[in-house]
């Protein structure tokens, strides 16, 4: 059986169309089409029925797909097996959330540039749901993020939970935000709607009736940091990118919730991504590095929906 078509089926079935899976796979439309048809021919079945507009999958073509994604998983496996030895080399696209890569990635990087040194690095700082589309449509070989939704195309190894933390300046230490029904006058400084953060705040905010003065927006976490400690509002940020100003003194943690809320950060790549010896230096140092910060990656893969306030991410 060629290989090829199968990746074709999981393509098609991936992207949602045949044309979409053709520009995935850099190929004309008549070649997935004809892929498809001579592997319905092999299996003797109907793999896709048009309804409507749409091409769906079977029946029939459901039940053999965890059959496919395994065959393309032990290939896969064979190739690492083969290239288990080889030197990392070629290039490594990796992108990563901001915070992470602010405050938890710096010494990842400094060990992989010394045990990989051949390896071209490309780092994108970009939103979790970025990230993930990326490496949906592999423009990114691994994603370093806060979990959005269920992929179960995805790969995803958890490396620790990151409580997040509402703080202020010294000087609105007295604000409760914690009784429902009020007003507070404060703004709230933060980046991008799409942010984990933000839609955490802001959606237990909503389920306690409390309205701020308005929203301040900044891209830089450093900056928010600046405007938050100079008295003009209140942010919700993970406690490891403020831990310094919060042993400082600069700012200070208001109460919020009676159950501490987190995120899960995550390292991810394409479920049927062939694992190359530049990913797997990569992901180790990861897992290193921050087993040496006192918080022991997860093994295995992470699957299936778990609590929404912990993994909705940007």
């Amino acid at each position: 059986m060629d290989l090829r078509r199968l990746i074709t089926l999981k393509t098609v079935i991936e992207e949602g169309s045949f044309v979409k899976a053709s520009r995935k796979l850099c190929c004309t439309q008549s070649t997935i089409t004809f892929h498809i048809q001579q592997l319905e021919q092999e299996l003797s079945l109907q793999l896709f029925e048009k309804i409507g507009r749409r091409m769906c999958l079977t029946k029939a073509g459901q039940n053999i797909m965890p059959h496919v994604h395994e065959m393309i998983r032990v290939m896969a496996g064979l190739r690492q097996a083969a290239q288990q030895d080889a030197e990392p080399n070629g290039e490594l696209r990796v992108a990563i959330g901001e915070t992470l890569l602010a405050y938890k990635m710096p010494a990842v990087l400094e060990r992989f540039k010394r045990l990989a040194p051949g390896v071209r690095l490309s780092l994108q700082s970009l939103n979790c749901y970025v990230i993930r589309d990326a490496l949906l449509a592999d423009e990114a070989d691994l994603g370093i993020f806060y979990r959005v939704g269920n992929d179960a195309a995805l790969q995803m190894e958890s490396f620790g939970e990151q409580p997040l933390v509402l703080v202020a300046s010294p000087a609105l230490s007295g604000i409760d935000f914690t009784r429902p029904d009020q007003h507070l006058p404060v703004s709230f400084i933060i980046n991008e709607p799409q942010c984990i953060f933000r839609q955490l705040f802001e959606s237990t905010l909503r389920q306690r009736a409390i309205t701020l003065d308005g929203t301040i927006e900044l891209w830089s976490i450093e900056s928010i940091k600046r405007c938050v400690a100079s008295n003009l509002g209140v942010s919700f940020l993970p406690r490891f990118a403020v831990e310094r100003e919060l042993s400082s003194g600069e700012l200070q943690e208001l109460p919020f919730s009676p159950t501490p809320l987190g995120i899960t950060a995550l390292c991810a790549h394409h479920a049927g991504k062939f694992v190359s010896p530049a990913m797997r230096v990569f992901m180790e140092c990861v897992q290193a590095c921050l087993t040496e910060e006192g918080q022991p990656a997860a093994n295995g893969a992470t699957h299936g929906n778990q609590d929404a306030r912990r993994l909705t991410a940007s």
